[in-house]
């Protein structure tokens, strides 16, 4: 069982937001508002390094592994996370038929939910006109978008779904779960409710825009897609590192959009 207080995984998502938004304004201090924002992606990186020592440290108190965040996050399977239980009757302890389910099922999930959320991000950010001319991509230097190309897919795969969705969502989850009886689908619902406020947060105020139509409607496109992936980590956890992979590519996107403005 995970035993962390509300009170504590709370103050971590606080305290990671807080991180992302120190390093935006260290950016600000060293160069004009104008030229640190295009800076944003380092200042993700940078917040990504913090919170893979805290969640080494969080997890040794834990006696458990990084690895268990990535692979094992959730205790117990959701009843929902088994579809294609019917399989089971005639092969209850095949462990090859289960894997292969589970591939179908994150498949399914991949393509059915996360490509239109995906496309209504897009088509959000494309006519909305708070979105579409407010520009978080410009030139940088060649050196830092080496660097970028390299650091920021890898950072952000292996930390930030796994600090939203392998460990904090788990730990309320259980946490609601044992307070007051709940039944595990109530106490998810909650669970990921309270994570995806944060992460949605987050993905508003990177990159600090100090501008209230830009933050709210940069937080409404965010929801679908953000929901979506917390869904599928939680309904086929096993591939979780699937949908690292898939922050890794969109992490790559920026980094080429980059390329494309110089």
């Amino acid at each position: 069982m995970h035993n962390c207080s509300l009170k504590r995984l709370i103050a971590l998502l606080f305290i990671r937001i807080v991180i992302a938004i120190s390093f935006q304004l260290l950016f600000v201090l060293a160069l004009s508002w104008d030229k640190a924002m295009l800076w944003w992606p380092f200042s993700m990186i940078a917040t990504e390094v913090v919170c893979l020592a805290m969640l080494i440290m969080l997890l040794r108190k834990e006696n458990r592994s990084f690895a268990s965040i990535q692979l094992t996050p959730f205790e117990t399977l959701l009843p929902l996370g088994k579809i294609t239980d019917f399989l089971n009757r005639k092969y209850p302890k095949n462990r090859l038929v289960n894997f292969l389910k589970d591939v179908l099922l994150f498949i399914v999930m991949l393509l059915l939910l996360g490509l239109p959320a995906i496309a209504l991000n897009e088509f959000m950010s494309q006519n909305i006109p708070v979105l579409r001319d407010t520009n978080t991509i410009g030139i940088l230097p060649d050196w830092a978008l080496y660097l970028m190309i390299v650091l920021l897919p890898l950072a952000q795969a292996f930390v930030e779904f796994p600090w939203f969705y392998g460990y904090i969502y788990p730990r309320l989850e259980t946490h609601f779960e044992a307070d007051g009886g709940n039944r595990r689908m109530v106490a998810s619902i909650k669970a990921l409710s309270i994570t995806l406020a944060f992460f949605v947060l987050q993905a508003a105020l990177i990159p600090l825009i100090i501008n209230p139509a830009y933050i709210f409607w940069r937080a409404v496109a965010s929801v679908p897609l953000l929901l979506i992936i917390g869904i599928v980590i939680r309904l086929v956890p096993r591939f979780m590192p699937g949908t690292n992979v898939v922050h890794a590519l969109m992490a790559i996107n920026v980094v080429l959009q980059y390329w494309q403005a110089k």
